[in-house]
């Protein structure tokens, strides 16, 4: 299989689609149809942490998923500006998401479980993201020798 050269604003676009919307999307309709089943068996609490656990578990699988892919299809000559982009672009992207949470419920509580919950997301993006694009950038130094 050939891989294709790609621009790093379209690996980055495609990274972050995959890991921002569309798994974590799916991750949402797992947590939808546990609360239509479940609902009714569980507190409220419970089910709150284990939809959220849901949504990261999908999350990971995102990122998991749309490195794979890159990894198979795209040939990427700037792998650590893939990485820092994509970092960048994340980190703004769920600062905003995080913050629009904290506005709609500003009390302690929510603050901190929404901190925990966005950090966890944005280390998995972070590690795995950069582990990845590092990796690559070395195996390219490698390889040029």
């Amino acid at each position: 299989m050939i891989k294709k050269e790609k621009p790093t604003w379209y690996i980055v676009t495609f990274h972050i689609i995959m890991t921002a919307i569309i798994f974590p999307f799916f991750g949402l309709l797992a947590g939808y149809f546990l609360i239509k089943f479940f609902g009714n068996m569980l507190q409220s609490g419970t089910l709150v942490i284990i939809k959220d656990i849901i949504s990261i578990g999908f999350f990971f699988l995102g990122v998991m998923y749309s490195l794979i892919y890159i990894d198979k299809k795209i040939l990427i000559k700037k792998p650590l500006n893939c990485s820092k982009n994509a970092i960048l672009m994340f980190t703004i992207l769920i600062l905003y998401v995080w913050s629009v949470h904290i506005a709609n419920n500003p009390n302690t509580i929510a603050m901190v479980y929404n901190t925990l919950f966005y950090g966890i997301i944005f280390l998995i993006f972070f590690i795995m993201t950069r582990q990845y694009f590092t990796k690559l950038a070395q195996n390219s130094k490698d390889s040029g020798k």
